[in-house]
């Protein structure tokens, strides 16, 4: 009887795996096997940033999951790194400067922790405020964009209080 292909975990490490980057694109070669293109997706974005990367290919099947990149020579953990600080870039925020709601939208100016005036819009707030453990939350404007407040209760007194509703 055959493995269902979809209950089989291929774990990749610096043992049967090695990344390279071609033409601009993140490969990887697995065994005998070469890919020339693939894809980095956390499994857990918010609770393990560098713990459980799904790899897949171009087909966007996946090929293995690495269990934590710190298995994997410097220099392949560095491209790691690179391409999921890439894919999963998020604006952290420093400072809610203004924050208004009107007709089921809230208009945002923050500053950002480099320290830019950063202007998005919210629709329907509520939903698209994500509590991650007890201090962290991540927001959703309305064209995708992540934005993260690592530690709420580090927020200035002005800020924490902007936010304070919806929190």
């Amino acid at each position: 009887m055959e493995e269902n292909q979809a209950t089989k975990i291929i774990p990749l490490n610096s043992e049967n795996a090695s990344f390279f980057v071609k033409n601009g694109f993140l490969g990887m070669k697995y065994k005998e096997q070469e890919f020339s293109r693939v894809f980095l997706h956390r499994i857990f974005p918010f609770e393990k940033e560098w713990e459980y990367i799904s790899v897949m290919g171009e087909d966007l099947q996946e090929i293995g999951i690495i269990k934590d990149i710190d298995c994997f020579s410097e220099s392949i953990k560095e491209l790691l790194t690179q391409e999921l600080q890439r894919k999963y870039y998020v604006q952290k925020v420093e400072k809610i400067v203004q924050l208004k709601e009107r007709y089921g939208f809230s208009y945002w100016n923050i500053i950002t922790a480099e320290n830019r005036q950063v202007n998005f819009t919210m629709q329907d707030t509520f939903r698209n405020i994500l509590r991650v453990g007890e201090d962290k939350a991540v927001l959703m404007d309305v064209d995708g964009n992540r934005f993260v407040i690592e530690s709420i209760s580090a927020l200035d007194r002005k800020s924490y209080k902007k936010i304070e509703l919806y929190l």
